[in-house]
């Protein structure tokens, strides 16, 4: 017989996290298959889910917060001739009909006519009488509520189990947790300083390849099938680091559509920002347009970003028929088909019209400005005044007068410790990355500032703002602290923000003398050492002085090397300069296991001891298990280790437990010490 239950409480046992009522971000979700992210998505995943939610505290229903990480473009006007097609087809007779799933054949040729404008051409056309002489039809593409509804799909289309989608970072994280929940797995290509933060199309290439021989020889041949890159993410211009593509790079742009078609890998170009780069004369460059490359290529455009239309939600998809003939599937499928309306607001602002170039010129000539603008009062805002645009010094040094009256002479020399990444000058959009690593290390009330969830977590505590930081935009520099910002923001709102930023990093007081960080190839001699010295000097008169007279420094760090690949991720250490002061090496179970996780060990140098260093590694360690999605650890320590047991209690752990260890030939006594992670991390 069925357990009797109402169908709300099967539902919420099968769903538990529909229990919690959230505010902000709703839940990031599951992938498909319903396994786990891949780590280096989760990482994405865990960071935005903490701007977005975990940050955030329970007065934020009475008192709103400061949020510099949201995606709204700046308040404008909508673009007027999207506006007058939305109005004109509401008077029309047709509204009782349902849409065609693929849209409008007459909408479809406006946007055809609008991309062949723009230079769209097929070099291999199909023989279809209705393809036209640049080798295109209306069947070349469609439209839908948004690009990040058509990115799914096609990820859903092009991808089979393992295969890969490599994206760029930085990047706008959801496109890499949206293509892994599609069912994709999910790399990333790196983007550097040296490069100004443009895709070099031999490292693009070398890590396509680099993927392809890991995946074949990690993969049986099953069917005829090996996993492979089925996909490179090309946005154009990038979000977040506003760089633009244009005619000055369409070299770049043929090399890394050549790489990818060489490799058989679609490179899907995101061109959302595209209308709003500040240079008109270099606009984003479709990677349909160079000869060769458009059946290799999937299209986005979208109203969002650029054509003061977020709230509607358009978008379309151009590519080779056969995509856009399972996409129009999949519209079917699970949406039945895309409203009219949007359709007709996407011919309103993308066709081949004179009055719409008209308009277009007219509009965007004055948004361009208004960002442009925008971004050198943030430049003012960040590294002063001085590094404004002089043609308008004279207006951002007013507005931020205006706003701030006496106060404004410390907000125009800029914020302390903060700067813009090297090489990284903003060419369109209205984000900008900030580097905050010189805080890194720093102190408010005792809590040190290690990790960006620490950088965020400081500044929502003094002056409740949030941002997304370097691990939801895949910062390739693990090491830094980084945080992505909008400037689309009312310019008051903005100025008062970022003073109040000012004021939060005054609080802070100086650098321990030593910093936390992951260890290192370099980092495992003296690790050894430690370790050695450390059970030498703590277990004396405890463990059998035959054992440890036996204990050898080389062994020891051979060990250390040869294990690091594995290791390498799971253990921190405390250093100065070169020096190593302690280290805590720990590891995450899998959740079916009685535990979350594991102290593994915990070892100072025995000069360094009672210093501080080793509850700053504890604390440390626990914010990093937290980090990975773990709840609580168990330590484990020699019963007759007295200051251990100690040090141990101190911390609010409880012994939960006992066994027995064989150490050489002798057996000794551990407990277990029991910590609620966060109870750690809170912990004064």
């Amino acid at each position: 017989m069925l357990i009797k239950s109402s169908a709300i409480d099967r539902l919420l046992r099968e769903n538990p996290q529909l229990g919690e009522r959230r505010f902000g971000l709703p839940d990031i979700g599951l992938r498909n298959d319903k396994e786990e992210f891949n780590p280096t998505v989760q990482k994405i995943a865990d960071a935005i889910n903490f701007y977005g939610y975990e940050v955030r505290d329970d007065k934020i229903t009475t008192v709103p917060d400061i949020d510099l990480g949201g995606g709204n473009p700046i308040s404008f006007k909508p673009f007027p001739l999207s506006i007058e097609a939305m109005k004109k087809s509401l008077e029309d007779e047709h509204l009782y009909r349902y849409p065609y799933t693929e849209g409008d054949d007459r909408i479809r040729k406006v946007l055809l006519d609008y991309v062949e404008k723009e230079g769209f051409i097929n070099m291999e056309p199909y023989s279809y009488k209705d393809v036209d002489e640049k080798g295109l039809s209306v069947h070349n593409l469609t439209f839908l509520p948004s690009t990040s509804i058509a990115f799914n799909i096609l990820i859903n289309i092009i991808s089979k189990p393992g295969d890969v989608v490599l994206i760029p970072g930085p990047n706008y994280g959801l496109f890499t947790i949206r293509a892994e929940r599609a069912g994709a797995e999910v790399e990333l290509l790196p983007l550097s300083k040296e490069d100004h933060f443009l895709v070099d199309p031999e490292k693009l290439a070398n890590k396509i390849d680099d993927i392809n021989e890991s995946l074949q020889k990690v993969y049986h041949r099953r069917k005829g099938y090996v996993p492979r890159v089925v996909a490179f993410l090309n946005t154009n211009p990038n979000n977040p680091t506003g760089k633009v593509m244009g005619e000055k790079e369409a070299d770049r742009l043929k090399q890394i559509g050549e790489v990818c078609l060489k490799r058989g890998a679609f490179v899907i170009d995101d061109l959302v920002y595209r209308d709003i780069s500040f240079d008109e004369e270099n606009l984003a460059k479709p990677m349909a347009t160079i000869p060769g490359m458009f059946r290799n290529t999937i299209s986005l455009f979208g109203l969002s970003k650029s054509y003061g239309l977020a709230s509607l939600r358009a978008g379309f998809v151009v590519a080779d028929e056969i995509i856009i003939r399972e996409v129009i599937n999949r519209i079917f499928q699970e949406m039945d088909s895309a409203p009219d309306i949007v359709g007709q607001a996407l011919k309103g602002a993308f066709n081949a019209s004179s009055k719409r170039e008209e308009a277009y010129n007219t509009y965007f000539r004055e948004l361009r400005s208004l960002y442009y603008e925008k971004y050198q009062l943030l430049k003012a805002l960040v590294e002063g005044i001085n590094t404004v645009d002089q043609s308008l010094v004279d207006k951002v040094r007013k507005e931020i007068e205006d706003v701030l009256k006496e106060e404004s002479s410390l907000m125009l020399e800029g914020l302390p410790y903060v700067s813009f990444p090297k090489n990284l000058e903003v060419e369109s959009g209205f984000f900008a990355i900030l580097d905050f690593t010189k805080v890194k290390g720093m102190q408010y009330q005792n809590e040190v500032i290690n990790s960006e969830k620490d950088l965020l977590t400081f500044f929502y505590k003094t002056c409740r703002i949030r941002f997304l930081v370097g691990q939801s935009i895949s910062w390739p520099y693990p090491e830094e602290l980084v945080g992505r910002v909008t400037f689309a923001m009312e310019s008051s709102r903005l100025i008062k923000a970022f003073n109040e930023m000012r004021k939060a990093l005054l609080l802070l007081t100086k650098k321990q003398a030593y910093e936390i960080r992951k260890n290192r190839i370099e980092d495992q001699e003296q690790m050894a050492h430690i370790k050695i010295d450390g059970w030498r000097s703590a277990y004396d008169q405890i463990i059998a002085s035959k054992y440890l007279k036996q204990l050898n420094y080389e062994e020891q760090t051979a060990r250390y090397i040869q294990s690091f690949e594995e290791y390498k991720d799971l253990v921190l250490v405390a250093v100065k300069g070169t020096e190593v002061l302690g280290y805590s090496c720990f590891d995450p179970f899998e959740k079916t296991r009685k535990y979350d996780a594991e102290l593994i060990s915990l070892y100072i140098k025995p000069n360094c001891v009672r210093q501080g260093i080793g509850t700053h590694l504890f604390k440390e360690t626990a914010k990093e298990l937290l980090n990975q999605g773990r709840y609580n650890m168990i330590v484990w320590c020699l019963d007759e280790n007295e200051h251990a047991k100690a040090f141990y209690t101190k911390l609010g752990g409880k012994v939960v437990e006992e066994k027995e260890v064989l150490i050489g030939e002798e057996k000794y006594k551990e407990v277990g010490f029991y910590y609620d992670l966060s109870m750690v991390v809170e912990a004064k």
